[in-house]
């Protein structure tokens, strides 16, 4: 069966037709070729950021404090007969501080002795009688528990008339006198107060994202209220917080060899963390990760976008500092925001933009 020149004509029109619209495709109106284009990278801008050392600095809101106050008390009743020391002295380790009247006691002490002399007389008489045979072991024994007993007496009766002298427990100053001459002591009544000079403290409180940054021994400065500057160190780190406030006591000991620090003036001190590694980075750079964690977008060294999560350490006016970032890295500062870890972009260093022309992050190189 022979094909008809109509149907021959109509199959070379539709061949024609599909090679004039694929060469239309390949060509374009002008007839010049058109390249198959990949599609641009977006454009980001780095920073080129360093470890570098740094030391956190942890501001505390505090107040001075003696590290040894005492309020001394009688240890025996009995009225005041005498204030030897006046308040604001300064005092030696026994010196005395009130004086309870002695009244019998004196008179008891002498007694006790009195005891005690007989006793002794008695037991040497005893050896001596012992040795020659005229008395017996249970008499040597019962002069020696006579003097032992005597002994004893006269060694209680001394201390209960020592306690009538309330003395410094330690140098310092005798800061507070809480009786007058003729006032009567019970046992545990207070006589005064001695405060110890050297050192002094300065206590505050931390919260608890800043406990952690301090240890023992840190260098910290003092600012009070009435003007002085002191330098110390960190003495206590509270293990503990307080439950009412959730923060944690810290101490810093300083020097007072001239006296002149004073108990309870506000201060503010400032603690000088150990040294670390840590890099310092614009804070617009840090962003969120998909997981919601605080990081920053860096480039790799196959123009791959990476994530890198990071511990905020401190802050300045210039930036923030954090952890978790290793060696040199090209942090991305502009752009972060539009681009997802594994994309490929296409970079443009900050101190490039500086020099040069402004280039937006976003924009075709």
């Amino acid at each position: 069966m022979q094909v008809s020149q109509s149907v021959k004509f109509a199959a070379l029109i539709v061949v024609l037709t599909t090679l004039y619209f694929l060469a239309r495709g390949l060509f374009g109106d002008g007839g010049e070729a058109v390249d198959a284009v990949a599609p641009a990278r977006f454009t980001v801008v780095t920073q080129t950021v360093s470890p570098q050392t740094w030391q956190a600095e942890i501001v505390v809101r505090g107040r001075t404090a003696a590290e040894r106050k005492v309020i001394v008390r009688a240890e025996i009743a009995g009225a005041v007969a005498a204030t030897p020391t006046p308040e604001g002295a300064s005092v030696r380790k026994g010196d005395v501080l009130c004086q309870i009247e002695v009244n019998a006691r004196q008179a008891e002490l002498a007694e006790a002795r009195a005891a005690l002399n007989k006793a002794r007389l008695d037991y040497n008489a005893a050896v001596k009688l012992h040795e020659g045979g005229f008395r017996s072991d249970t008499a040597v024994a019962a002069a020696k528990a006579a003097l032992d007993l005597a002994v004893a007496s006269t060694e209680r009766t001394g201390i209960i008339l020592s306690k009538t002298k309330i003395s410094a427990p330690f140098d310092g100053v005798f800061d507070h006198r809480n009786v007058e001459i003729g006032d009567f002591l019970s046992v545990g009544d207070p006589c005064g107060t001695v405060i110890q000079r050297s050192p002094f403290l300065v206590i505050g409180a931390v919260s608890e994202k800043d406990v952690a940054k301090i240890s023992k021994n840190d260098r910290g400065v003092a600012r009070l209220a009435t003007g002085e500057i002191i330098e110390g160190v960190v003495r206590f780190v509270a293990a503990a917080a307080d439950p009412a406030t959730r923060t944690f006591t810290v101490e810093l000991q300083v020097p007072n060899e001239d006296g002149a620090l004073r108990d309870g003036v506000t201060a503010d001190f400032t603690i000088f963390a150990k040294k670390r590694t840590a890099h310092h980075i614009p804070r617009s750079s840090l962003t969120l990760g998909d997981d919601g964690g605080i990081g920053v977008r860096t480039l790799g060294a196959d123009g791959a976008v990476q994530f890198k999560p990071v511990r905020l350490l401190g802050e300045d006016p210039s930036g923030v500092w954090v952890g978790g970032l290793d060696g040199a890295t090209q942090l991305i500062v502009r752009g972060q925001d539009f681009v997802s870890a594994g994309q490929m972009v296409e970079a443009v260093d900050v101190e490039a933009i500086k020099a040069g022309p402004n280039l937006d992050a976003g924009a075709t190189p």
